[in-house]
């Protein structure tokens, strides 16, 4: 009887350890499948493309804190309050404007 009960365990356990490791190689063969893996390789350079943005945005912010932080500690007016001669090529007109920007 103790046999008999060890060997059915045994047998469910070794099934059951068979079916698992099965669906596990087909999850990981479909995962490389051709489409797939452009969907996979679609992801990641969205991802990395919104991790370049953010970067790039967190650096212009940094920027902009760090001027304002220099022109407070050397008292230095700001680009834009200096009035600017602006040629406007196609009417060959001299403006005066206010920024660059």
């Amino acid at each position: 009887m103790r046999r008999m009960f060890w060997l059915t365990v045994g047998v469910v356990a070794g099934a059951s350890g068979t079916i698992w490791a099965e669906r596990k190689v087909r999850t990981q063969l479909d995962s490389l499948q051709p489409d797939h893996l452009v969907v996979m390789a679609q992801k990641r350079a969205s991802s990395l493309g919104r991790q370049f943005l953010d970067a790039a945005l967190e650096g212009r912010t940094a920027m902009q804190d760090r001027e304002a932080e220099l022109r407070d500690q050397y008292h230095s007016p700001l680009v834009s309050e200096f009035p600017r001669e602006v040629v406007d090529i196609s009417t060959r007109r001299v403006t005066e404007s206010r920024s660059y920007r």
